[in-house]
């Protein structure tokens, strides 16, 4: 094998890896969105993504709020994920997600 074979597979691989990170980046953002848009909540892909650059966890966050959107609370995406941060040490399920979110919807709104 001689160096430019050598060169353009490294080069190709790269390019290979690269393509396959972006292609497993873009359907960790898509499969949250589209279970939102099916369940008939509200997100676009950006919330989506800032939140796993917040570090949220992503699924946990959009199951509470598909749970909050079939029960007919008024809340959004951003409503939910602030919760998490707020307690994420707390919250082990997205049901106790959804416990809080409500609470806090109720203290609000008796004010």
């Amino acid at each position: 094998m001689d160096a430019k074979s050598f060169v353009i597979g490294v080069f190709t691989g790269l390019i290979l890896s690269l393509v396959l990170y972006w292609i497993t980046t873009v359907l960790s953002i898509f499969r949250p969105w589209l279970q939102v848009m099916l369940s008939g909540g509200k997100a676009s892909m950006f919330q989506i993504l800032a939140m796993r650059l917040r570090s949220s966890n992503v699924k946990l966050v959009t199951e509470a709020y598909i749970m909050l959107v079939q029960r007919g609370q008024k809340v959004s995406l951003s409503e939910v994920e602030s919760q998490y941060l707020a307690r994420q040490n707390v919250i082990l399920e997205s049901s106790d997600l959804v416990e809080l979110v409500e609470q806090n919807h109720r203290s609000t709104a008796s004010r």
